[in-house]
């Protein structure tokens, strides 16, 4: 009996100690992948940032914050800070608002609904460099269709280069204006889907009420539509803020960064540093100035989001 006493008791022993650590050792793969995926990645890029780390040098000397001091100390660096800036708060206004009027029309139900909806997705699916190409070609100096109609039309004499400009608009470059106009073309999509989702959401007896009471129809939006899907719209917002903050493919694969770096941003600033000067110490510097500055909304968003709601 005491044997069997002692057995049931290490059993229950071993069980609770299985209990106990299931939840850890389920967590495990997950923990690994995000150290090795992400907190590897960024502790090494913070610690190269502070090196004189070169693929043409032999020696790695120690330079302390020399590759943000020389990074601030650039003009260009600022230029390249505003483009992305421009780029990612313009193409974000653009693009929700776009999304927003698109999406409040493809809710209602009416015939070939689901064909525009289907229709709308083509920016999202399209591969970023096919879509680089078109837009190239569709902007180039000699074989626009734009500068076609417009020549047709004798609204300009000579073809307009849209890419290669170095014209300025408000102190804004003409090819950064077309490069924020074709992101605006590529991101709404996303921000469409997710407020179509949200909008699904919104029960039709509030707006009935809203109608009955004698609201009009920007009455009805701004005081019952936006609040009720406002989680979706904070959060689509800030995804797409970051994302078009780091966003690499428009500017490198249809201007390269350029002319004169006007269309640069930090993404392609950070490649160039990396990859044609082979300086990744001061490549990594400006990466951290870019985690630093994207961190800004996420640190309002995630504090807005931990109030408690009235």
């Amino acid at each position: 009996m005491e044997q069997q006493t002692e057995k049931v008791k290490k059993q229950n022993s071993f069980g609770s100690i299985l209990n106990q650590w299931t939840s850890f050792l389920m967590l495990m793969p997950a923990i690994a992948s995000l150290l090795i995926v992400s907190i590897y990645p960024t502790v090494k890029t913070i610690w190269m940032s502070f090196f004189d780390k070169s693929i043409l040098k032999k020696e790695e000397p120690f330079i302390g914050l020399a590759n943000y001091i020389e990074s601030f100390s650039k003009a260009g660096t600022w230029q390249t800070i505003f483009n992305t800036l421009f780029f990612a708060i313009v193409s974000l206004v653009l693009g929700v608002s776009l999304a927003m009027l698109i999406a409040t029309k493809l809710i209602k139900p009416y015939p070939l609904r689901g064909f525009f909806r289907a229709m709308f997705l083509i920016p999202w699916v399209t591969p970023p460099l096919v879509a680089s190409i078109v837009w190239r070609f569709i902007f180039s100096e000699n074989f626009s269709p734009i500068n076609s109609i417009l020549l047709k039309l004798h609204l300009i004499k000579v073809p307009v280069n849209f890419l290669g400009s170095t014209a300025t608009f408000l102190g804004v470059s003409e090819p950064l204006i077309v490069l924020t106009i074709i992101n605006v073309w590529s991101i709404f999509p996303f921000l469409m889907v997710m407020f179509i989702a949200g909008l699904q959401t919104v029960p039709q007896e509030i707006y009935e009420a809203a109608r009955m009471d004698g609201a009009g129809k920007m009455a009805t939006f701004w005081k019952i539509t936006v609040p009720c899907i406002r989680p979706v719209i904070t959060s689509s917002i800030v995804l797409e803020l970051i994302w078009q903050f780091n966003n690499f493919n428009i500017s490198y694969m249809v201007t390269n960064g350029g002319p004169l770096g006007l269309t640069k941003t930090m993404a392609v600033e950070v490649y160039q540093a990396a990859f044609t000067n082979y300086r990744y110490g001061y490549a990594s510097a400006l990466s951290i100035i870019m985690m630093l500055i994207a961190l800004i909304p996420s640190i309002f968003y995630i504090r807005s989001s931990l109030k408690p709601e009235n």
